[in-house]
């Protein structure tokens, strides 16, 4: 029997680790805190054309949508083409003795903005301008080039804005060829029409690739704000976000085509969730329903939804505004990995008594804490930490199974909160190294999410089988039909979980799968992993029962070594690690707001322990009546 007992040195780097990193969560909770501002927004074009199909003036549209939640408007920048289309100018070319494009005012009122932007777009052609009070030519310049050229923002459309009091997200594309002045002159110029956020339009950032450094010191200099979509793949939006992650909002957006799959329910939710469990700061809300007798106030319902479901969940409408960052000195990482990397030695530790391999772990673990003055320093010690807590409880709760314990209730939760404790230091502990502006706006992310979650539960499979079986018979033993189906459907089933898991796992939910969240979401305060409270707390609780059990009886007999049910106890073991590394894992989402997912672990925690003792009462029963 293993009678080994928790040395001090190991008891105190567990309780250290758990103060310094509830420290750091603690400053990043609070930053958190006091940024819940969020701006719902819907395109302008979209309202244009929703209002003329109910016959309304944008204005009182806009007043009808402000009343329900709104509180800003997307400009998409305009072009000259549309002048043309207007009538308001009219371009002539011609080809003698080089191609030259004239633009007459048909409306004089779009002269000044026209002249601007062709000077704004055409630097170095800037001042070659022939402009008259009627006209101006461009030399060199064929026409279909000036057609396509930016006038900026349309000025009545963002004065109408501003006179709601609406807070404008400014859209631009990236042109072929723009140059640095071009960018500032483009976002100065929308700053002066009262933009304060810049969406980029199309599959770039404006400026993207060599312009860019010009667009990050001209959003600084500004002060405009860059909204990163949500799962947008946007060339030099990386750049922006992680060049720049004080001037970033986290924008979600959900395409007329994917609403259309949903419940008006489902998509409030949508938002609201966006908003609340992922700290995205705008939400660009398009109509649910393209078909509608009154599309203006079936838009304001829509809105009315999600700004009150953002609401309850204490979220407010306002201005939004970037991270800040927690303000937490290097050396507090390095300080926090000592004790990490002290429970990484206890691990090693306990799984060899060689001198030779304690002294190597020595110098390693010494080396990795000098290495978290560095950004990957403190993600290998991130990565060290999300792994070694979780096994680190296994091994006590194989100390505290010792053979005196009976398998009672009492003793069932007590090994079951063992090793669930260690498992939540294990994931404050990643949360508490990587707590800084760049993971509040995933411009970084905790690396090697799959290595994470797996190889704890490969390690306490590996320990268990071999603390519980004589692994030398076992692998000489024939393989039966039995046997092999059962290891074909875990591989199966771990599989699965491995394509599941990650920050942008490509597997998504089944529809049966979304109903069942969407009932966890609508009674319990926040939704626990499914695969936690449903399938690792449960087979944990049982596991621990079972071991215990097994234990006690080995005691009783005055025996010890393997035992004829030991590969089952220990394959209930590994299948519990999925949900103590899905408990780390909660924590290691950076981007998601602390508390919810203190929350979330909470919540699965006592549903999973509700489940499991349920299970082991029935289990416990029938194994009682097999060996009466």
């Amino acid at each position: 029997m293993n009678k080994s007992k928790l040395p001090v040195w190991a008891i105190a780097a567990f309780v250290l680790t758990a103060v310094l990193a509830l420290y750091s969560v603690h400053k990043r909770s609070q930053i958190e805190a006091m940024n819940k501002a969020v701006a719902v927004s819907v395109e302008y074009d979209t309202l244009q054309s929703l209002a003329a199909s109910q016959g309304m003036p944008i204005g009182p549209a806009l007043k009808d949508l402000q009343a329900q939640g709104l509180n800003a408007v997307v400009l998409s920048e305009s072009y000259l083409s549309e002048l043309v289309g207007n009538g308001q100018v009219e371009l002539s070319e011609a080809d003698d003795p080089e191609p030259s494009t004239t633009i007459s005012f048909v409306d004089p009122g779009v002269r000044d903005r026209v002249i601007r932007g062709l000077q704004t777009r055409f630097q170095s052609l800037a001042s070659g301008l022939k402009v008259t009070r009627n006209a101006v030519t461009l030399a060199g310049m064929p026409a279909w080039v000036v057609r396509s050229t930016s006038i900026g923002l349309d000025p009545a459309q963002a004065a109408e804005a501003k006179a709601a009091g609406l807070i404008i997200i400014g859209r631009f594309n990236n042109p072929q060829g723009v140059s640095s002045e071009t960018v500032r002159e483009t976002l100065a110029w929308a700053k002066e029409l009262g933009c304060s956020i810049y969406l980029p339009q199309g599959d770039q950032v404006l400026g993207r690739r060599d312009a860019l450094p010009a667009t990050i010191a001209a959003l600084k200099s500004l002060g405009i704000y860059y909204a990163s979509p949500e799962f947008a793949k946007i060339g030099g939006d990386d750049d922006v976000v992680g060049q720049a992650p004080e001037m970033v909002l986290r924008l979600h957006s959900a395409q007329v085509a994917e609403l259309d799959k949903m419940s008006v329910p489902d998509a409030i939710d949508r938002y609201s969730k966006a908003a609340r469990e992922r700290n995205m700061r705008v939400l660009l809300v398009r109509p649910i329903s393209l078909g509608a007798d009154q599309p203006v106030a079936d838009l304001a319902a829509f809105l009315k939804g999600i700004d009150t479901q953002v609401q309850q969940d204490g979220e407010t409408l306002g201005k939004p505004h970037g991270f800040s960052d927690p303000g937490i000195p290097k050396p507090f990482f390095v300080l926090l990995s000592v004790p990490i990397a002290v429970v990484a030695y206890f691990v090693g530790w306990r799984l060899t008594s060689k001198r030779k391999l304690r002294i190597a772990g020595r110098i390693v673990l010494a080396l990795m804490v000098a290495l978290c003055i560095t950004r990957t320093g403190l993600h290998g010690m991130a990565l060290l930490a999300s792994m070694i807590f979780p096994i680190a409880g296994f091994l006590i709760l194989d100390d505290f199974a010792d053979g005196r314990r009976k398998p009672s209730i009492r003793n069932i939760l007590a090994g079951f909160a063992i090793v669930s404790l260690l498992s939540v230091v294990g994931g404050l502990a990643v949360a508490g190294l990587l707590n800084g502006l760049a993971f509040y706006v995933k411009a970084d992310e905790f690396k090697a999410v799959k290595l994470s979650v797996f190889l704890p539960i490969v390690a306490v499979g590996a320990y268990y089988f071999l603390r519980l079986n004589d692994w030398r018979t076992a692998l000489k033993s024939p393989i039966t039909w039995g046997a092999s189906a059962l290891g074909l459907i875990i591989l199966a089933a771990l599989g699965f979980m491995l394509a599941r898991t990650g920050n942008d796992s490509g597997v998504g939910a089944s529809s049966g799968e979304i109903v069942f969240r969407n009932l966890l979401d609508k009674y319990l305060y926040v939704r626990p992993r499914t695969k936690e409270f449903l399938f690792g707390h449960p087979c944990l609780i049982l596991a621990t029962g079972f071991l215990l059990g097994l234990r006690s009886k080995q005691a009783a007999a005055g025996v010890d070594g393997p035992s004829p049910w030991g590969g089952w106890v220990a394959l209930l073991l590994m299948l519990g690690a999925v949900g103590q590394t899905d408990v780390v894992n909660t924590l290691t989402h950076l981007h998601i707001p602390v508390v919810l997912s203190l929350a979330r672990i909470g919540e699965g925690l006592v549903i999973g322990c509700i489940i499991g003792l349920l299970l082991w009462i029935v289990a416990a029963q029938l194994a009682g009546k097999r060996e009466g």
